[in-house]
């Protein structure tokens, strides 16, 4: 459970994010329904994850605190120039990803045991 994450697993949970970001706002587009987020239907399956696979509590806050910061400033940044459903998925999925990157870093840079012992 506690263990350092691979790359190739940081990117296949980044492609699901994008996958169910693009899913999501697209079927919103096609409801016509702005106003509910796939966001945070990315993140729980994100602290599912983290909860069931990698319980370091460091490097989750400061992907946490990236993620947060990269979503609400490409949304805001997005919206005036591109469709609200495009500017949202595409916010959403880039701050899963650095989310994910900044996740694995933090837990490889404290030097987080790679295997799964405890």
């Amino acid at each position: 459970m506690n263990r350092a994450v691979p790359w190739s697993e940081a990117a296949l949970v980044a492609v699901a994010c994008w996958v169910v970001s693009v899913l999501g706002y697209g079927v919103l587009a096609v409801l016509d329904e702005p106003r509910l987020p796939v966001a945070p239907l990315i993140g729980m399956g994100l602290v599912q994850w983290f909860w069931a696979r990698h319980r370091f509590w460091q490097a989750a806050v400061a992907a946490g605190l990236a993620g947060a910061v990269v979503l609400f400033g490409l949304v805001d940044a997005l919206r005036p120039g591109m469709d609200r459903y495009v500017a949202d998925a595409l916010a959403t999925g880039a701050a899963a990803t650095v989310a994910l990157v900044i996740f694995t870093l933090v837990g490889r840079g404290t030097g987080h045991r790679r295997d799964a012992a405890h």
